[in-house]
């Protein structure tokens, strides 16, 4: 098929997928992977801290991770789906669900944990009801994505994400705007 025919069945594919999908969300969908990159990075500003630069490369580890592992897994997403890499598991699920209960565990409210990790899983219903995911892949994901952030927060607190160490410090913040860089970029 030449890229017109290419173009015009994408076309095809999205108008099929958008049917009984109501416009808000899927603008919320395609706004989604933005909308968490600004708020880690308005933690970032806010908390001057190491913590949330060590979150977001925590981040930014699981969105490779889950590269590598839908490329290995490679299974199909749902019919009718706009996109043609493997849909297991899901990225946005596991890294939502990672930002999530990494920062679950670091808050001091159980209300604001609570909020963000229902945020984590909105997101997640959110890819089953556009059509570019099955429950088993968003499911798949969020676990990988839970499990990865506490292991993840767990090393960082044997360090105490470097507070005080000014070489551990300076670290976390080049690993957090070099692959800050290389994920926008690739993004």
């Amino acid at each position: 098929r030449g890229a017109a025919a290419e173009d015009t069945a994408l076309v095809e594919e999205e108008q099929e997928v958008d049917v009984g999908v109501p416009p808000l969300l899927r603008a919320v969908d395609k706004s989604s992977k933005w909308a968490v990159t600004i708020a880690q990075t308005a933690a970032v500003i806010v908390r001057h801290d190491t913590v949330a630069p060590f979150i977001i490369v925590g981040a930014i580890v699981a969105a490779y991770f889950a590269s590598a592992a839908k490329k290995a897994i490679n299974q199909r997403r749902p019919d009718g789906s706009p996109f043609t890499d493997p849909g297991m598991p899901s990225s946005h699920a596991l890294v939502s669900m990672f930002l999530a209960v990494a920062w679950a565990l670091i808050l001091d409210s159980t209300s604001r944990g609570a909020a963000v990790i229902g945020g984590a899983v909105c997101v997640s219903i959110l890819r089953v009801v556009c059509g570019h995911h099955t429950w088993a892949q968003i499911g798949v994901g969020a676990l990988l994505g839970a499990s990865m952030a506490f292991c993840w927060m767990s090393f960082g607190a044997l360090f105490a994400y470097a507070q005080g160490d000014a070489v551990g410090s300076v670290a976390i913040w080049l690993l957090y705007l070099v692959g800050s860089a290389v994920f926008i970029r690739r993004a």
